[in-house]
């Protein structure tokens, strides 16, 4: 019993050195020897009943077996005891460099604002969370929060340095405006005393006006007084006034109802009508001469011819032509000599009596339009041309004609006078005169413009053919050979003068 409490006792003290040891690797080896050990000492007192001889066998062994086991303890305490120090010393290092990464990781925690206790998982989530929501204008590899609160830093440093500058500028301002408030302070004292300066020129303008405004009413009270004397005296002469006005209407009224009576025995006058180109101021009947109001003022030249009709005929073209002139010369500035070419015996040309001509106008040149095939003297040849110079010589101008081949030569104007119409052939040869002849009506048709025969035309020009050609034979007549005089004289007044002495006629120097 003894050697098993013994061995108990070893074997205890073998798990506390080894445990103190921290010796973990020799632990199994200890405890299997241990263990033999104890069985062992367990087998010896089992058979401690059989002799003494086993007894004392099993002392000398287990005297040997504890010398061993001591001799091989102390040799396993000391390899575990230096095992342990060092085990001890490493463990020791390794706390120390926990706890300093401990503390340094507490550290990061605390300067990056969490709690030291936060798990890795949490600061790994924040720190994205935080990286994604200030660092998203940043590239991937300056994702960080050095880079991100230097370029924070940078900015506040800016926003300071702008901020200086709008303190400085506010500042300036402030400076500014105190100067303002100083001047306005002033303006308003300036304003002020202006103000009562002028609240005391209205007062005596005041006074003023109201001295003035009474005077104004005496006399406007004056006024009205002298008005109602004139306004009584106005409206007596008014009512005389009325008096004479109902008079010198009933007047007006008696004298309109006889005006109204010679109008409607008065002819009635043509808007349209014609008036005369002047009018004939002295005749010489036996040399076929006459004088008119026409000369170089009014643009006459010679060669112009003109119709000429009674006095008091409305209208010159439709007037009844009783004769015809042709102009020789111009004499002054409202007076030229001019031929009878054509006129009747029995309604001989007379003074006063009225020219007209188609062709000419004072001042102006008279266009005219041309249509057909020409014949004036009825010989069947063409007088286009000498159609042409009479318009000319009675100083007009033809706008359109046919040409030497009948196709249309100008243009119809709005200012064109007549159409003389000719003749439409009818020959299949003629085409070109009877397109001309077409083309020209149609234009002078679409203007407005009056169209007159040939004939009536030549009657309207007063104009007649001079040739010396007479028929011959039983026709001839001794009117075809008149006698034309060799001597010419002035034309006379048809008045004389008043007194006792007659007015002296100019010598004739032609």
């Amino acid at each position: 019993m003894a050697i098993s409490r013994h061995a108990a006792s070893v074997r205890n003290a073998s798990r506390s050195l080894l445990a103190e040891a921290g010796c973990q690797e020799l632990a199994p080896a200890a405890r299997a020897s241990t263990e033999k050990f104890s069985r062992r000492g367990n087998n010896v007192a089992a058979k401690d009943n059989q002799g003494l001889q086993a007894i004392v066998i099993v002392l000398a062994l287990l005297v040997v077996g504890l010398a061993v086991g001591l001799f091989l303890i102390n040799n396993a305490k000391k390899t575990a005891t230096a095992r342990a120090e060092q085990a001890e010393t490493s463990a020791q290092n390794a706390s120390s460099a926990e706890r300093k990464a401990q503390e340094e990781a507490n550290n990061y925690k605390e300067w990056m604002g969490f709690a030291s206790g936060e798990s890795y998982e949490a600061l790994q989530k924040s720190i994205a969370e935080d990286l994604g929501r200030f660092g998203a204008n940043f590239a991937e590899e300056d994702r960080n929060y050095r880079t991100i609160l230097a370029q924070i830093f940078e900015e506040n440093r800016k926003l300071a340095i702008n901020e200086g500058i709008a303190k400085q500028d506010v500042a300036k301002l402030q400076a500014s405006l105190t100067a303002l408030e100083a001047e306005k302070e002033q303006e308003v004292k300036q304003y002020e005393a202006k103000a009562n300066e002028l609240a005391a020129d209205l007062a005596r303008e005041k006074n003023k006006f109201e001295q003035q405004y009474a005077q104004i009413n005496k006399e406007k009270d004056k006024i009205a007084a002298d008005f109602a004397a004139l306004q009584q005296s106005h409206d007596e002469a008014v009512a005389q006034l009325n008096a004479a006005k109902a008079a010198l209407e009933r007047q007006v009224t008696s004298l309109e109802r006889s005006v109204e009576l010679i109008k409607r025995q008065l002819p009635s006058k043509d808007p349209f009508a014609q008036p005369a180109d002047g009018s004939i101021t002295w005749v010489n009947q036996r040399y076929s001469k006459v004088w008119i109001d026409l000369g170089s003022a009014d643009g006459l030249r010679p060669q112009v011819t003109f119709s000429v009709y009674e006095v008091g005929e409305p209208d010159a073209e439709q007037a009844v032509k009783k004769a015809s002139v042709e102009v020789l010369r111009i004499i002054d500035e409202h007076m030229a000599e001019a031929k009878v070419t054509d006129d009747d015996p029995k309604n001989p040309v007379m003074p006063g009596d009225k020219l007209y001509s188609p062709v000419w106008e004072p001042g102006r040149t008279v266009g005219f339009a041309i249509a057909g095939f020409i014949d004036i003297d009825g010989d069947g040849a063409s007088d286009l041309e000498q159609l042409k110079r009479i318009i000319a010589a009675s100083g007009g101008k033809v706008d359109v004609a046919p040409n030497d081949k009948g196709a249309k030569e100008g243009q119809v104007q709005v200012e064109t006078r007549f159409l003389v119409l000719g003749e439409r052939p009818d020959d299949a040869h003629l085409g070109a005169w009877r397109e001309s002849w077409d083309q020209i009506s149609r234009e002078a048709s679409d203007l407005g413009i009056e169209t007159v025969p040939l004939d009536h035309f030549l009657k309207l020009l007063g104009w007649q053919n001079d040739a010396d050609v007479v028929p011959l034979g039983i026709d001839a007549r001794a009117d075809d050979f008149a006698a034309k005089p060799h001597t010419q004289e002035l034309p006379r007044k048809t008045g004389q003068p008043s007194g006792a002495f007659r007015k002296r006629l100019p010598q004739v120097g032609y």
